[in-house]
């Protein structure tokens, strides 16, 4: 078979081919470009943080952000299903541990549909700060679609950070040191 006579038996593409190809790529350029500067998933930062109020995966009270006020607090978003999630699991408690003495609250909240696996995991990861369920206050309202994902609340009550995926130590004990 001759190459030439490959190249030269391709129907040439066509103006409306062509630009719906740009089309496509200029739409996926857009996704990427919200998904990087939006964080991909929770609150906008400088937003007044959504009150909430969520049992405990213990079945011992609630958590109530609101009583909260005046404390900075971490929120992490997670599921028992989300391989990063417990990836990241040993590191942010242990960032917890360290922060404790300070007053930083730092809350889980369980996307879990089965409040059984919310405090399986509780007990199997190495998270010793509060675990709470989620009904959909958390998940919906503050527009977390990537788990898990961290929020920084500060002592105002204002978003300070977002940040979808695994977290580094780096960044967290920077946001803590930000406080």
């Amino acid at each position: 078979m001759n190459s030439s006579t490959d190249v030269q038996s391709a129907a040439p593409r066509s103006k409306l081919s062509k630009a719906a190809d740009w089309a496509l790529y200029a739409g996926i350029a857009g996704l990427l470009g919200l998904l990087v500067t939006r964080g991909g998933s929770g609150p906008r930062e400088g937003a007044v943080a959504k009150p909430f109020s969520l049992p405990l995966a213990t079945g011992a009270g609630q958590f109530r952000l609101d009583e909260h006020h005046g404390k900075p607090v971490i929120l992490e978003v997670f599921a028992s299903w989300c391989g990063a999630c417990e990836h990241a699991a040993p590191m942010v408690d242990e960032v917890y541990r360290q922060a404790q003495a300070s007053g930083v609250v730092f809350v889980g909240v369980s996307v879990d549909d089965d409040p059984n696996a919310a405090r399986r995991v509780q007990r199997s990861w190495p998270i010793s700060y509060p675990v709470a369920l989620d009904d959909g206050q958390v998940q919906r309202g503050y527009g977390v679609s990537l788990l898990p994902t961290f929020v920084l609340i500060d002592r105002d009550g204002t978003i300070k950070h977002v940040s979808s995926g695994v977290p580094s130590r780096r960044m967290l004990s920077r946001w803590l040191s930000e406080l």
